[in-house]
């Protein structure tokens, strides 16, 4: 935070002494509007000039703020940089990004310029020109949507008096409520109370002569002030093609699994481990191979631990186990430490292993410093099948036919900026009250991917920081999700991008990581555990691109109309067929919430 602070002063200081055109070499400067409420105990809206700079450098994003707000408009402009080159499919850390935001009175802070932001800096990085007549506001997901934001009938009034001739809000928005002072006298009293009102944005525009619009997404905003869209290529990922690698997996886990369910039989007759056993085989048939994986080793965890409550029967025979896994556990840091020649394929493999070290590693600690013999032997079991599974996926590396090199120093690089991205994301997630969970989740993944900084594992720590931004970017974007209806947007958005990520990924390099998630994912009842694995799908997607040094960059089309969510494409068909809507399949978005705070901690991966 003081390095935030510090950097913005430089900044303010730098941009206050120099001509903006001047202070940098090849920039590319962009001015834009955005609007804002005033503090002070009467509402009222503000105009503020946002100034965008873009250079050639390392991924560093700067912000100047004047007069000086709250930290989440400083989160709002690093994740603005960040979701425009990811829409754009442009490597973010080729750029610098300079912010410098001005308002004539102090204004309060909020998430609400973080899509005009966006758009600024997509309009720069490609060169385009703003229109002066459109304004937004609403705040920006890291997926490319756009947020619900407060105060909204006071920054149309604002919009209004600067000439705006189209106001963008966010999908939803064209109804608020806003507090309304009645006073009534009683005698010699005056009773004054408050009310809330409704507002309909779109009436209230028109007496403004104002066209106030609902947009979803960065892509239709991006039409309003430029008439250009992203161009978006059809998928064309087919998951049958990894059939057979997951399906490696698949039999390995599942041999290691009877194997101890034979030993463990002689003791007792595991139902529970049966039963997920059961459910893995439906899965395994079905073609669901990673699933099953995953249902294997659910089951291989019950076993562990039973196996250890009839064979571990004193302090002497547990601490004797705890030097087993700790030795397996150091002959496997000492074996990924060998690994020397990284390649692009192996690079996901390798990284997968590391995580799974790592998560050993902590298991082991906890069950060392439980105090309770139980507990001891259940951290133990999950210690143990922790380093079962990362020699299932190792065994993954005989398949590879031919790998190009991966250089460490750059991969080292590489997760140091995954790591900074990461917390700065958790950061303005805490700052614009996401949900808690998941924060506290990715707080948990952080610390992970530190340690296997620390040892040297910079895959398994560049892929896990890609876990903590997934977690920290859903906790960002679930907020304002209070419909199964809007979950199920999100949902389909969240296929369709990891599916043409992986279809980009596969040009270069074989995605089983993520191909696996995708997978595991498309098995999910739960539509928000299943918007999870997506998203952790397509960011792995990416970031194999980038280790891979292939980074396709989108194109810009000139279109007649704007571009449509999933969820519009949806209702316009059924309107066109005059047919119903189809239920997706899930629980409600309470439950879905809960399932996947909880899906995290105990069912990943």
């Amino acid at each position: 935070m003081r390095r935030l602070l510090s950097l913005a002063l430089i900044l303010t200081l730098m941009i206050s002494l120099i001509p903006a055109k001047g202070q940098f070499l090849n920039a590319r400067v962009v001015n834009i509007k955005a609007v804002a409420v005033k503090t002070g105990e009467k509402p009222e809206g503000a105009v503020i000039n946002i100034t965008v700079i873009i250079t050639p450098g390392t991924g560093k994003v700067f912000v100047s703020i004047v007069p000086y707000t709250e930290i989440d408009m400083q989160g709002s402009a690093q994740l603005a940089a960040l979701t425009a080159c990811d829409l754009l499919g442009i490597d973010f850390t080729k750029y610098d990004f300079f912010y410098e935001i001005k308002a004539d009175a102090p204004i309060v802070g909020g998430p609400s310029a973080g899509a005009v932001m966006t758009i600024a800096t997509i309009a720069g990085l490609k060169n385009l020109k703003l229109r002066k007549d459109v304004f937004m506001t609403g705040m920006i997901y890291p997926d490319g949507f756009i947020g619900p934001v407060g105060g909204i009938p006071y920054k149309l009034e604002a919009a209004a008096k600067a000439g705006a001739k189209i106001f963008l809000i966010p999908k939803g928005q064209r109804i608020v409520y806003v507090q309304e002072r009645v006073e009534k006298r009683q005698g010699p009293f005056l009773i004054i109370t408050t009310k809330m009102k409704p507002v309909d944005l779109v009436e209230m525009g028109k007496k403004l002569g104002v066209k106030v619009i609902e947009v979803s997404t960065i892509e239709q905003a991006l039409w309003y002030y430029t008439g250009y869209t992203i161009k978006k290529p059809k998928p064309s990922f087919n998951i049958s093609k990894y059939s057979d690698l997951l399906k490696i997996l698949a039999i390995n886990m599942k041999n290691r699994t009877m194997h101890l369910l034979n030993i463990v039989k002689k003791f007792t007759e595991p139902q529970e481990a049966i039963q997920i056993i059961r459910e893995a085989d439906k899965y395994y048939d079905e073609g669901y191979y990673y699933t099953a994986t995953s249902k294997y080793f659910q089951a291989e965890i019950r076993l562990r631990y039973l196996y250890y409550r009839y064979t571990i029967n004193n302090y002497d025979d547990l601490s004797r186990e705890f030097d087993n896994v700790s030795k397996e556990i150091d002959d496997m840091v000492k074996y990924l430490k060998s690994i020397r020649n990284l390649g692009v394929e192996s690079f996901q493999i390798v990284g997968a292993a590391e995580e799974r070290i790592a998560w050993a590693e902590e298991y082991l600690f906890d069950a060392k410093t439980c105090g309770d013999f139980d507990t001891a032997l259940n951290y133990l079991a999950l210690a143990k099948e922790r380093v079962e599974s990362a020699k299932v996926w190792l065994s993954l590396l005989k398949t590879i036919k031919e790998d190009i090199p991966i250089n460490r120093k750059e991969l080292k690089k590489r997760a140091e900026f995954y790591f900074r991205e990461a917390e700065s994301l958790i950061v303005y997630a805490r700052s614009i009250g996401g949900y808690s969970n998941l924060i506290s989740s990715a707080e948990d993944t952080i610390d992970l991917a530190r340690r296997q900084f620390d040892m040297g594992f910079y895959a398994g720590s560049a892929i896990t920081c890609i876990d903590a931004i997934t977690k920290a970017s859903l906790s960002i974007e679930f907020i304002g999700v209070v419909s199964d209806e809007m979950l199920k947007d999100k949902l389909e958005s969240a296929k369709k991008s990891a599916e043409a990520a992986l279809a980009e990924a596969e040009k270069a390099v074989t995605p089983i990581l993520p191909t696996a998630y995708y997978e595991f994912a498309e098995t999910q009842k739960d539509m928000a555990l299943a918007i999870s694995y997506y998203k952790l799908s397509e960011r792995l997607a990416k970031l194999i691109l980038v280790v891979a040094k292939v980074y396709p960059e989108k194109e810009l089309v000139k279109v007649e109309a704007p571009p449509i969510t999933p969820e519009e494409e949806v209702h316009a068909y059924h309107r066109i067929h005059q047919i119903s809507n189809i239920e997706i399949p899930g629980f409600g978005i309470a439950s879905g919430l809960a399932a996947l705070a909880l899906a995290f901690y105990l069912r990943r991966r």
